[in-house]
């Protein structure tokens, strides 16, 4: 079969960038492995970032191989995800998601095509192509745009930093295998160019089966994924860099056992250009511009059996991020001030095939568009005190303007927000996001940082919320911003062999957005108040030279305060315990990771039990080689997260036994993996 140019980029990426890296001579290799000062113990994460409470990680650092970018955050202390599948796992933070989150994939936004979330920002987010991912709880910067009360999570790639005219080349390669499911991944990473320029090629692919859980069902799960990029970087002056990227990412096949329908196909398209300047010592400006292009199907046919009655739903979601930002150095303070603008176009429709005619316009033309200013002022008051804080004003449009047309059945969106919501006359909104916050940071020692902030954050709804339109399931025009009031404290010690973080939060939430089912049965919105809080604490002991004992717990609640009663997707008591035995070269290690039962339940959940289950893994570097191998679930246990997409069994296709329609989805059972990387 064919493919149009674009299509094929994502293959011809990934196999260069293979080819080009393997040719790379052993002499190099060794080389580099001697001046990487990195140890083993550091693969998994590493709180260096600048500011307190926030993690800067190397994606190569996290042993077990991932399904994708949001399997690979729940592995962070404090982040859920929501599993409705083998792929495009929902990150979830401080029980937020969704846009609650500013997620943003190499400095711009990327929203998908699913009303449903199947392909959430980090389902577009090939997770080794990236130098960094930096993640950051609740509300610590306005630079990236309005809302983010929940967190922020940044997928980077970094310039390289050449000297001297000889073209000079760095990269990594790697593969991983899994046996659960027969899921197999293939990464490039190569990057070349001298003092003038640079360029990077990267590609991806991984593919699976349906894995099976604990019991030996097979869970509907299987996936095909494909993705590459090329970035083009000039550097005229040491003071200044232009770069234009492509990436695309192809998705097929993508099986949902949570959903009632599966992906057979997801097209991501991409461009960016990034422009930065040095003006002096003490001024630079940043300028980002990206263009994102996603056309996503779903259906009820392509991977399962054919019900009664087929469905198909075509979407498409375009993208626009700019954002231009200026950073002034200070005597005693660094200044950043900017705009941005996030501008999302989506149109769905959902046709039933049985009798060729368009049922729902469930995405009705509908437009969104956030543009807004900020400033943020850094102070430091001596060594060991700073003061932050920021303010930010966005004006946030919506529009549905084909809401008032019919649908092939008859159907007029307007018609059902106005039987929901009785709704009437213009579907027009617009509001205006005041957001900003204070935080201070105190080293009471050489090993010890104490740090407070008081928040505020508006999240206005998303096209969902607002203008969905499907007999049973219906967005509401009328809704109001969120408005969220958060502290967050928290207390770091650092020394030598041993350390530790708690953190601890609580948001009080206006106008909460409630997703509840109202007497007919019909999947509503409605504003509400609520309250978010939760504690954190996560630590590391090193003991007799070579042991290292690794732990980390999270909890979380949410209250609606109108109704009484809890908030959905809220993640029950978590953690982990690891016991590692570390040398030089190489370490092992077995790993406990429990959760406690949830039966505080939100609308149409179902409780899931608490379980304990068992991981062991181990690794080992030679040269610029690591070979990692391990058994997840050793025990073949059978379990499930909480945040499932199958709590309330809606779902028929949930496995092959009918028994099992009225199980969550179950995670994984006993899977043995292998993963190599070959860094130069």
């Amino acid at each position: 079969m064919t493919m149009p140019i674009l299509r094929r980029l994502p293959v011809v990426a990934c196999i260069a960038a293979v080819w080009a890296t393997a040719t790379q001579a052993q002499a190099q290799a060794q080389a580099q492995a001697q001046t990487d000062t990195e140890t083993l113990a550091t693969m998994i994460i590493e709180g260096n970032a600048d500011v307190p409470g926030e993690l800067s990680i190397t994606p190569r650092q996290s042993p077990a191989p991932a399904a994708d970018a949001g399997d690979w955050l729940r592995r962070l202390n404090g982040i859920e995800a929501v599993r409705m599948g083998g792929h495009g796992l929902d990150p979830v933070i401080r029980g937020q998601q969704g846009n609650a989150l500013n997620i943003l994939v190499d400095g711009g936004y990327v929203f998908g095509g699913c009303p449903n979330r199947m392909d959430p920002p980090t389902a577009y987010a090939p997770l080794h192509s990236f130098d960094r991912v930096t993640v950051s709880k609740g509300v610590t910067t306005l630079q990236h745009g309005a809302g983010g009360s929940g967190g922020t999570v940044l997928f980077e790639r970094t310039a390289p930093d050449f000297d001297g005219r000889d073209v000079q080349q760095q990269g990594s390669v790697g593969a991983s295998y899994d046996d659960n499911g027969e899921r197999a991944g293939l990464y490039a990473n190569l990057v070349a160019g001298n003092e003038n320029g640079y360029w990077r090629l990267f590609g991806e692919r991984q593919e699976a089966n349906d894995y099976e859980d604990g019991d030996g069902r097979r869970i509907h799960s299987g996936f095909e994924t494909i993705s590459g990029g090329l970035t083009l970087g000039f550097t005229p002056t040491a003071d200044t860099e232009l770069a234009f990227g492509y990436e695309g990412v192809r998705e097929r096949d993508i099986a949902f056992a949570g959903a009632g329908m599966d992906s057979p196909k997801s097209d991501n398209d991409t461009l960016r250009v990034r422009l930065d300047h040095a003006f002096s010592d003490t001024l630079r400006v940043e300028n980002r511009l990206q263009f994102t292009t996603i056309d996503h199907v779903m259906d009820n046919t392509s991977l399962r059996d054919a019900p009664m009655m087929k469905m198909r739903s075509p979407t498409e979601s375009d993208t626009l991020t700019w954002k231009s930002m200026a950073v002034q150095q200070l005597a005693d303070s660094d200044l950043r001030f900017g705009v941005n603008v996030l501008q999302n176009a989506r149109d769905a429709q959902i046709i039933n095939d049985t009798t060729d005619m368009v049922a729902f316009l469930s995405w009705p033309d509908v437009t969104t568009r956030q543009s807004g200013a900020f400033a943020e002022l850094d102070h430091y008051l001596g060594e060991r005190t700073t003061l932050s804080g920021g303010l930010r004003l966005d004006y946030s449009e919506a529009s549905a303007d084909a809401a008032d047309q019919a649908s092939g059945t008859g159907v007029v969106a307007a018609d059902l927000y106005r039987r929901e919501y009785g709704v009437t006359g213009d579907l027009d909104h617009e509001a205006w996001l005041v957001g900003g916050f204070l935080r201070g940071e105190q080293r009471l020692n050489e090993t010890d940082t104490l740090y407070a902030s008081l928040s505020r954050a508006e999240r206005d709804a998303d096209a969902t919320e607002r203008y969905f339109a499907k007999s049973d399931w219906v967005g509401n025009p009328g809704l109001d911003p969120e408005v969220h009031h958060q502290l967050d404290v928290g207390f770091e010690r650092r020394l030598e062999n041993v350390g530790f973080e708690l953190a601890a939060f609580a948001d009080r939430v206006d106008d909460y957005i409630f997703r509840d089912n109202n007497a007919d049965g019909v999947s509503t919105y409605r504003n509400i108040d609520a309250t978010l809080y939760g504690v954190e604490l996560s630590g590391d002991l090193r003991w007799a030279h070579h042991w290292e004992t690794r732990g980390q717990l999270s909890w979380v609640r949410g209250d609606n305060l109108d109704d009484g009663g809890a908030l959905a997707d809220i993640a029950p008591l978590r953690g982990q315990l690891s016991q590692f035995h570390v040398r030089e070269a190489w370490e092992a290690g077995l790993t406990a990771r429990f959760s406690d039962a949830q039966d505080r339940l939100g609308p149409d959940e179902v409780a899931t039990a608490g379980y304990v289950v068992l991981d062991a893994e181990a690794a080992w570097r030679w040269q610029a080689m690591t070979l990692r191998a391990g058994v997840s679930n050793l025990l073949d246990k059978t379990y499930s997260d909480f945040l499932n997409r199958n709590r309330s069994a809606s779902d028929p296709f949930l496995a092959e036994d009918p028994e099992s329609l009225a199980l969550p989805l179950n995670e994984p059972g006993r899977s043995l993996w292998v993963g190599v990387d070959y860094t130069f």
